[in-house]
């Protein structure tokens, strides 16, 4: 058997505690409350009581109101009033309390415990809750009514708050010890999956029960995180693999050339045929430390950037090669702002045209289109190249994947990879689609205002 754990009983502690006392100041303040409506009626009764006998007293004089006090005490039955008419030395003369209460000195409302004798002569011990006035130099008059009932309220209220406590603090103990069980279980779930992501099970992933509470949003964001982390570890694989690869074919090359030099009577030809290759290694590298670049850019760099100034100046920049490729391009803009680094979206955008214009044959269009639409902006890059099978489309936005008919173009692989990485940074997507010929890049980016 497992015993519970000493932060689940500190956990279903607390919960009891809180419980507990909710509960008791719950009862208290109902308590309280009925207390003072009963007060408040008995004594407002007792009130009209001593008005009506007052009244009488000053038109009719004190045997009266003896009359009306025997007639009143006189009923079979405890009466609800209490009377007592007695003369200045407190002798009584008419009520039915066998004498004048010893905690009652002068005129006011008070409530005091004394004997009561009923119609059959009995009497029986009580609570009263009376108001003493003057009649004049000789008389006095108390008129009280039982209130039995505060004080068999305050028993049942001290019942009812024993029992209540006891079943609030079991129920507390069993649901915090539930309740903190289970957010423990899942600290023991997420730490257990955390060292097995460790241990090498990129995989791994913690389980979602589908209830919506804070638990399965806490394991959504985990699980957020590994899926983040094992695209990163894949991808840096990937890159690296395809970094020695792209790297190893050109410095064999040069290898190769600089021991044919050491044989030939021509040096300067094997320097000169040497320079491409380390042109393409310093643009693999380069374009390596871009990417790195863009994937590390924090939210703390973002500023408010005019995208539609951006995307024409990079349509003013590639005007004169697109004329040289016999590429009509065609720049449509509509006033376009969102937060982020100038210099990555204008990387983003050079580098889509000038993916687009290096693969769209003499003869062909190129389109760049910036609109806004509910989501956001839209930029969209299109040309009437080649495109690239829907098959494929995925693996093209991987590092360093050149399709094989790109590989007699110039470049590193990391184009469109740097392009992702700059609309993943800033908020948003970049889609590969058909431009039926050619291929159509739409990056959807978050507007601001």
């Amino acid at each position: 058997m497992r015993w519970p754990s000493t932060a689940a009983l500190r956990g279903a502690l607390w919960i009891t505690v809180i419980a507990l006392i909710a509960t008791g100041t719950a009862l208290t303040v109902q308590y309280v409350q009925t207390i003072r409506l009963l007060d408040t009626r008995a004594q407002a009764a007792v009130d009209d009581e001593t008005a009506g006998l007052i009244e009488r007293y000053r038109a009719e004089g004190p045997f009266a109101v003896v009359q009306a006090v025997s007639r009143a005490v006189g009923r079979p039955r405890v009466t609800d009033f209490i009377y007592l008419m007695a003369d200045a030395n407190g002798d009584p003369i008419a009520g039915n309390l066998a004498r004048w209460p010893d905690a009652i000195d002068r005129t006011g409302y008070r409530t005091f415990d004394t004997q009561i004798t009923t119609a059959r002569g009995n009497v029986i011990d009580r609570q009263v809750a009376a108001r003493t006035v003057l009649l004049g130099g000789d008389y006095r008059l108390l008129v009280g009514s039982l209130s039995d009932d505060r004080r068999v309220l305050h028993d049942r209220y001290v019942a009812a708050l024993a029992w209540s406590l006891v079943a609030t603090g079991a129920i507390g103990l069993l649901f915090g010890f539930w309740y903190s069980r289970r957010g423990l279980a899942f600290l023991t779930a997420a730490s257990a999956a955390g060292d097995r992501f460790q241990a090498g099970h990129l995989d791994e992933r913690l389980p979602v029960t589908g209830r919506g509470d804070e638990y399965d949003r806490l394991a959504v964001t985990l699980n957020t995180s590994f899926t983040e982390i094992e695209r990163l570890v894949d991808s840096l694989r990937t890159a690296t693999d395809a970094l020695a690869h792209d790297l190893k074919t050109p410095l064999t090359r040069i290898r190769s050339r600089i021991d044919l030099a050491a044989l030939s009577d021509d040096p300067r030809s094997v320097a000169l045929d040497s320079r491409s290759d380390l042109d393409a290694l310093l643009r693999t590298i380069d374009d390596t430390l871009r990417l790195a670049r863009a994937e590390t850019t924090m939210a703390s760099e973002f500023a408010p950037v005019d995208l539609a100034a951006i995307v024409r100046e990079a349509g003013e920049l590639f005007e004169p090669v697109a004329d040289d490729c016999g590429v009509a391009l065609t720049i449509e803009t509509v006033p376009a702002v969102t937060r982020g680094v100038r210099s990555l979206l204008g990387q983003l955008v050079t580098n889509l045209l000038d993916n687009a214009i290096k693969y769209t044959p003499s003869g062909g269009r190129v389109t760049v289109t910036l609109e806004r639409d509910r989501t956001g902006l839209s930029l969209t890059v299109a040309d009437t190249g080649p495109g690239i099978a829907a098959d494929q489309r995925d693996h093209a936005l991987a590092r360093f994947v050149r399709l094989d008919p790109s590989r007699h173009a110039e470049g590193s692989g990391l184009g469109l990879s740097i392009a992702v990485a700059a609309a993943r940074v800033h908020g948003g997507t970049l889609t590969l689609g058909d431009n039926a010929p050619g291929l159509t890049v739409i990056v959807s980016l978050p507007s601001l205002g």
